[in-house]
């Protein structure tokens, strides 16, 4: 098994599939992944801090919900607003000083594109086809983008 390391020392050690309800069972529990994708592809923005491609995602406010935090950084990382996400699991990653962390997915399927403005974090978007060379995109974050994939598509034909 290859081990999947990004370049900031955080390693992804698996997606969990679990209902929504269960995100209490699971500690530390962090800052929410926004997983978007239109005809086909998945949302990934530049992170001009990183300078990488990532997943929209980001901590949550005091008194957000993990849902709430998910809505919210997909608008302010990408322009992309949307009244609802559905949960799809749970990212698990060893962080750098040897801690667990947990991070709550969701996923919404977009009918339209937003205009995107460039903002203080984000200064492009663009949506992916696991084909394309686009750059360097976080090794943890295609992790995700790769489990979600064929859980999306399962979950679409049913």
């Amino acid at each position: 098994m290859t081990v999947i390391i990004n370049k900031n020392g955080y390693v992804f050690l698996e997606c969990i599939s679990l209902n929504e309800h269960e995100l209490k069972n699971y500690s530390p529990l962090a800052g929410s992944y926004a997983l978007a994708r239109f005809n086909g592809k998945f949302l990934i923005c530049f992170n001009t801090l990183r300078k990488q491609w990532e997943i929209p995602a980001g901590g949550r406010n005091e008194s957000e919900t993990a849902k709430e935090c998910a809505i919210r950084e997909l608008f302010e990382e990408t322009g992309q607003a949307v009244k609802d996400m559905e949960f799809k699991g749970l990212l698990k990653v060893r962080k750098p000083d040897g801690t667990m962390k947990y991070n709550p997915i969701f996923y919404v399927e977009l009918d339209n594109i937003e205009t995107f403005n460039k903002n203080d974090e984000t200064d492009q978007i663009l949506f992916w086809n696991f084909i394309d060379n686009v750059g360097y995109i976080d090794e943890v974050d295609e992790a995700v983008l790769r489990w979600c994939k064929p859980v999306v598509e399962l979950t679409k034909e049913r």
